[in-house]
């Protein structure tokens, strides 16, 4: 039985602008039945998150609009409107048992207060005109307050911005220095080269497309006379590219960080470009993306039974979510179809797919080098250490390398002594599961390598250079340790039932894991290592409910040691003998370590 039959994307080919229609129509479908009897909340399931459970249903409602409004303004149809009509006046009426929150701080209502001012903001005729006077009134009273109230200072300062293009669309007077400190604050944040931090001192992954840039055009599409317009649209142009090398051929995108439970909203940013109408890319490179995206979405098993988005990235798998999610909130994946706000003539829809070819690309801005092939793409990571605070923010962030189509593990005490993950080298000291933590001190992507230097604890150092291409990455590590240490490092996770039994081989220094979606090898360059194939506890990966790890294990005392090893990804086992180390990648680890 095919376990992506309740996906409702599954029979829809996605190729043409009626398939992106009939994909928002399908997967909104499924919440009907979920609606509250004032339409003004949907609830999906009775996990918490850590706001109130109102909020939780709030966004249930809220987040399908940035589907359904872009749907409606480029002329496709909804039979459902009447339904938000009503949900928006049951939800801003005091006195309605289905009201939503009036705040007095800083809330998560917030949140999905953007998504209403862009669904006011691209078609008032659909949700503002038709309410009554007493609704309007009511309505532009709750939405004012993010005018009042500050925003967490990150990504949030946007959706005070999508607020107000709601509001003044339909006529109502915006405070003006509110906009000019949000945007104030934004423009501080970017990083140069079209990146921004979500926050001083915040994270560098999927937000900078699906927030920063998908708000930022819309921003700038909503109200092109403003200053800071120009320079959105310019930093999307820089950072189009560096996003591209992310995807691979097959739709697939490097799951990187966290939020990934919003899923193909990865796929906003492309999406936000045609609307915004920025060919920052050829239309045909950017509509292939998208759709890509899409198709390669709508094979997996990412809802269950009734059609409704499950927590998880590539099936369900509520050990992943953050604290902020709620069952509402892989409804952000919407954002991928931002573009049918586009009329159907449009050069976006006109354009023919072009497809992803091999790519290498050094994205310093990010502290990683992304190589791509046919197979899938990866990005090599230098940046980001292991406590960020996000549930398992290591897994989500402190990899060494990331793959499309090898998607990271989460981690588990029940994993034992001196084990954590796929793709990482991990350090704990004899006699205790606990692994050391890595804190980056310093890094650096130059010329194809990626050197970081980091902390796994007082007295504990380490310097890492890593190089390759998306078959074959390598790794060479000095550690620098004042007492004894296990060593484990591992290569990517592959999965499948039969692979935890069958598929799993060692020998000397080389494991091996056979699995339905490829091999995954890492080979021991420096010798003296143990090689392992690991199986992992069901549901760590997040590609896979069942998968393993190649390992190679090595204890080492006081001192410094090198080590270095080849890590091999493809459809199949790989041939000939593993790359050696480069000498660019010795010469970087010495003048850093040592000189």
């Amino acid at each position: 039985m095919d376990p992506a039959r309740a996906n409702p994307l599954a029979s829809n080919p996605l190729r043409t602008r009626g398939d992106l229609e009939q994909a928002v129509r399908d997967l909104v479908e499924p919440l009907l039945p979920h609606m509250s009897p004032g339409r003004a909340r949907v609830r999906l399931g009775s996990f918490g998150a850590v706001f109130p459970m109102a909020d939780a249903e709030l966004e249930g409602f809220a987040r399908p609009l940035f589907g359904l409004a872009p749907l409606a303004a480029g002329g496709g149809s909804f039979a459902h409107w009447e339904r938000w009509r009503e949900g928006l006046a049951s939800g801003v009426d005091p006195d309605h048992p289905e009201h939503w929150s009036f705040y007095e701080n800083t809330a998560q209502t917030m949140v999905e207060q953007a998504a209403i001012g862009l669904g006011l903001a691209l078609v008032p005729e659909e949700l503002w005109e038709p309410l009554s006077g007493r609704s309007q009134e009511q309505l532009v009273e709750w939405l004012r307050r993010i005018e009042r109230f500050d925003p967490v200072p990150n990504n949030w300062q946007f959706f005070r911005l999508l607020v107000q293009r709601g509001l003044a669309r339909v006529g109502v007077e915006i405070d003006e220095a509110a906009q000019e400190r949000s945007l104030a604050m934004l423009d501080g944040f970017h990083l140069g080269d079209g990146w921004y931090e979500d926050g001083k001192g915040g994270a560098r992954d999927h937000y900078v497309g699906w927030a920063f840039h998908a708000y930022g055009l819309l921003f700038a599409k909503l109200l092109p006379e403003h200053p800071m317009s120009a320079r959105f649209r310019e930093r999307a142009r820089l950072f189009a590219s560096d996003l591209e090398a992310w995807f691979d051929p097959t739709g697939g995108v490097v799951p990187f960080g966290r939020s990934l439970t919003y899923r193909f909203a990865a796929a906003g940013f492309f999406s936000a470009l045609a609307l915004a109408e920025e060919e920052a890319l050829p239309w045909g490179v950017v509509k292939g993306i998208v759709v890509r995206q899409l198709r390669w979405w709508s094979r997996l098993p990412i809802s269950d039974r009734d059609g409704v988005l499950s927590i998880g990235w590539a099936y369900a798998n509520p050990w992943m979510r953050e604290g902020y999610n709620s069952p509402g909130s892989p409804y952000w994946a919407m954002k991928a179809f931002l573009c049918l706000a586009l009329p159907d003539g449009h050069a976006f829809w006109q354009a023919e797919e072009v497809p992803l070819e091999p790519r290498e690309s050094d994205q310093p801005r990010a502290g990683m080098r992304l190589v791509r092939n046919a197979v899938h793409a990866v990005a090599l990571s230098g940046a980001h250490g292991t406590e960020k605070p996000f549930e398992h923010s290591a897994s989500k962030y402190g990899r060494l390398a990331y793959s499309s189509r090898f998607g990271p593990c989460l981690e588990s005490a029940a994993w034992g002594h001196a084990f954590a993950g796929d793709s990482a080298l991990v350090l704990t000291e004899p006699g205790t599961p606990a692994r050391l933590v890595r804190e980056i001190l310093a890094s650096q992507v130059e010329d194809g390598l990626v050197y970081s230097h980091w902390s796994a604890g007082e007295g504990v150092r380490v310097h890492t250079v890593l190089w390759g291409d998306a078959s074959w990455h390598g790794r060479l590590h000095r550690v620098e340790t004042d007492r004894a240490l296990h060593t484990s490092e591992t290569g990517f996770a592959a999965g499948g039932w039969d692979v935890i039994r069958s598929g799993l081989h060692a020998d000397g220094g080389l494991a091996r894991v056979e699995a339905e979606e490829g091999v995954s090898e890492i080979h021991d360059l420096s010798g003296g290592r143990e090689a392992r194939a690991q199986p992992l506890p069901p549901n760590a990966s997040l590609t896979r409910p069942y998968a393993a790890v190649p390992e190679l294990r090595l204890r080492v005392e006081a001192g410094a040691h090198e080590l270095a090893c080849a890590v091999y990804a493809g459809e199949g086992p790989s041939s000939g003998a593993a790359p050696p180390v480069p000498e660019a990648a010795r010469r970087m680890l010495l003048a850093r370590a040592i000189g």
